[in-house]
């Protein structure tokens, strides 16, 4: 039996107190949501890792070879600062969601082992996602780094195959291509940033009100 299912129950006795199985059944199902939010959200710090440790690898990666290119160009500061750059901004995004995380896990942890509490906790973790769902601030964190550490692998990847940034704007082909993939990463961070708005709108938040109206029947009674 899911929430959603223990909460029909729940309607349908509305004279019986909380106690015994009903309560037991209550907390395993509350149980189980938590635990599935927190396989999301697992797994999306994994995904975040591995795609960081890629960026960031590649950016290195980028800078041994420039360091040990034995072609006659020579190299410039701006050159390595590129793949810095790219590197750099990986890094941020990690770091930054860690942040978020951190002061949701101590925002959780405050709330103690009662009913209510329990409640309050799930719904916390809820009001979370939807709260970042719809943050430009959070989708800034989420997509500028990679927007920014894709300008850079395109750009140092030009360099290494020793082709100056100077004369590149004046090349028509560089210049479609290269705004071209910018318009491609806007494009699919405006897309990101509807799905996650209309998944919190369609599923998160109806979820989230169930839950608070099962709060309030429990108050009152």
């Amino acid at each position: 039996m899911n929430l959603n299912d223990l909460m029909e129950v729940w309607r349908s006795q509305d004279a019986v107190p909380v106690h015994g199985v009903n309560e037991t059944l209550l907390r395993l199902a509350l149980r189980q949501d938590e635990s599935k939010l927190q396989r999301q959200r697992r797994l999306e710090k994994r995904i975040v890792y591995a795609m960081t440790a890629f960026f960031v690898a590649v950016m290195g990666a980028f800078v041994i070879i420039m360091v040990h290119s034995t072609d006659d160009n020579e190299l410039i500061g701006w050159d390595l600062a590129i793949a810095i750059l790219g590197a750099a901004a990986a890094l941020f995004w990690p770091s930054a969601l860690h942040v978020g995380y951190r002061a949701q896990v101590r925002r959780e942890q405050s709330f103690g082992d009662s009913l209510r509490d329990q409640l309050n906790r799930h719904i916390a973790q809820i009001d979370y996602y939807a709260r970042r769902a719809n943050s430009l601030a959070f989708h800034l964190v989420n997509n500028l780094p990679a927007m920014v550490w894709a300008v850079a692998f395109f750009l140092a990847g030009r360099l290494i195959n020793d082709k100056p940034l100077a004369d590149a704007w004046t090349n028509p082909n560089f210049s479609v291509v290269f705004f071209g993939m910018i318009f491609f990463c806007v494009v699919s961070a405006i897309a990101t940033v509807w799905v996650a708005r209309r998944t919190v709108k369609r599923d998160v938040l109806p979820h989230k009100h169930r839950l608070e109206a099962l709060l309030k029947e429990l108050d009152g009674q």
